[in-house]
């Protein structure tokens, strides 16, 4: 019998899995001689920082349910019943990031993660609770469907009441669990540890020996070691030594090879990045270049998208099979866009580019910085106003409308000066960054606010003598001193 068979008391049937029997497998010994099972795992740095960097940054991302529209798009649901569950409390102890942080922690480390649905007041799924995998049975019917059996509850669970994620699997009922698979690799990491605490333990030098002429009997012998360690080991290292009677101290040589098994280590901290998927720069290994982009933003999105999206998919497919009632109407999707976001002056040329060709609106984009809505900032593409020469207004365009749009173009010319500026002052030239930004300026501000050229370029000519004066401290009263010249300017 099992030790899970014997856990709940009942015989192996055919059919039957347990998420215990990798656990048991990973608790076995490696060639290092260090046994691992999840628990040693995580006493390795780099299994903590990727097994952390995770679940941190799927707990992180906000989870909304959406509703399918018929003409292709989609709406926040935030009145289905799984809108609070999901995005703000799972349950009655953990938020919405402390469940997604430790189910997927869960399941990066053992390959499952499982959380009893319990009904209540939010409906049949009122509360997410999530279990130890190591207490999990999940057994296989005949009719294909799972039962789940836990350590210490006796109700058995069906498919409908138990929320399974599971990490690749060879059979599709269970995860693999990654520290059966990589235990050598992590028993390496802790046998460099270990073999490094004694190392440097023994200040980093080796033994030695205490020759003498005489013949000592092993007595003797051993009498002579056990006084000179007591007088030169731990706390008495480095103390003066005083040899009586032929005896003599001889140091042992070290291979330097020995002391540089800090390189082996960084070997096995990059292997276990590998396990998990996840670029060795992001885990604190800054020593090797990376592969994955040469700015924050490239980064970014190499790590969405190769180490985060496949457990995301995971997440919203699990949600959607166990949970959402109607998928063919609802679904969930986490928001990606703080990790995806670019620098200011980036995100500000995109926003421009995206309204100029109707691909959003003015309230769209005020929803990505975090900003409320306006009044007519549904509109696709420029408004009326703007498309026109700013001068000028029509009986549809209440004074106070249009001077909202006006000063929101103004804002939109001087806050990209700001971001442009504030990323020039990085650099070495200053002045030739800012030379190379204002060249062509001016006609980009004469056509967002429909003015002259000589307007847009003594205007350009005002923020360059002040750039050149105070440097890049001149912005910091830009906005809104700036907006109201350009409003000023507009109405000349």
């Amino acid at each position: 019998m099992s030790y899970l068979s014997s856990l709940f008391g009942i015989a192996p049937q055919a059919g039957t899995l347990t998420a215990e029997q990798a656990f048991a497998i990973a608790a076995s010994g490696t060639a290092s001689g260090e046994p691992v099972n999840q628990e040693h795992a995580l006493k390795i740095s780099t299994v903590w920082a990727c097994v952390g960097l995770i679940s941190e940054s799927i707990a992180m991302l906000p989870a909304v349910v959406y509703q399918r529209m018929s003409n292709g798009g989609r709406q926040r649901a935030d009145n289905h019943p799984l809108f609070d569950l999901v995005h703000r409390q799972p349950n009655q102890t953990q938020t919405a990031f402390e469940f997604f942080e430790q189910m997927t922690g869960f399941v990066a480390l053992r390959g499952n993660a499982f959380a009893k649905i319990l009904p209540g007041a939010r409906g049949f799924a009122d509360q997410l609770e999530p279990v130890n995998p190591d207490k999990v049975r999940v057994e296989k019917l005949d009719d294909g469907t799972l039962r789940y059996r836990i350590q210490g509850d006796d109700k058995v669970y069906l498919d409908g009441e138990i929320l399974h994620l599971r990490a690749r699997s060879k059979d599709g009922i269970l995860g693999l669990d990654p520290v059966t698979y990589a235990r050598e690799s992590f028993g390496l990491a802790l046998a460099g540890e270990r073999y490094g605490a004694r190392f440097y333990g023994n200040s980093a030098n080796p033994g030695g020996v205490l020759q003498t002429d005489k013949t000592l009997d092993p007595k003797a012998a051993a009498k002579l070691k056990s006084q000179w360690e007591a007088a030169h080991s731990g706390a008495n290292q480095h103390r003066v030594a005083v040899l009586e009677d032929g005896v003599k101290w001889q140091q042992m040589s070290i291979d330097p090879r020995n002391a540089q098994f800090l390189e082996g280590r960084e070997f096995s901290a990059e292997e276990v990045c590998r396990w998990f998927r996840v670029p060795p720069h992001m885990v604190g290994l800054t020593s090797k270049a990376t592969t994955w982009g040469s700015g924050i933003e490239q980064m970014s999105m190499g790590f969405v998208t190769y180490t985060l999206m496949p457990w995301l998919v995971r997440w919203q497919q699990a949600i959607s099979r166990d949970l959402i009632l109607a998928p063919q109407t609802y679904f969930v999707d986490f928001i990606v866009d703080a990790l995806l976001r670019g620098d200011t002056l980036a995100r500000y040329n995109a926003y421009e580019i995206a309204k100029r060709n109707n691909w959003m609106s003015t309230n769209e984009i005020r929803q990505r910085e975090n900003m409320n809505p306006i009044a007519g900032g549904d509109v696709y593409g420029e408004p009326a106003a703007i498309a026109a020469p700013l001068a000028v207004t029509s009986e549809a365009t209440p004074k106070a409308h249009y001077e909202q749009l006006l000063r929101e173009a103004a804002g939109r010319v001087v806050r990209k000066e700001i971001a442009a500026m504030t990323k020039a002052a990085k650099r070495v030239d200053f002045e030739q960054a800012m030379a190379d930004f204002y060249a062509d300026h001016a006609i980009y501000v004469a056509q967002t606010l429909h003015i002259s050229d000589d307007a847009a370029s003594a205007y350009v000519a005002e923020q360059i003598d002040e750039l050149t004066e105070r440097g890049i401290q001149a912005t910091a009263d830009w906005d809104p001193r700036r907006i109201d010249h350009l409003v000023e300017v507009c109405h000349e």
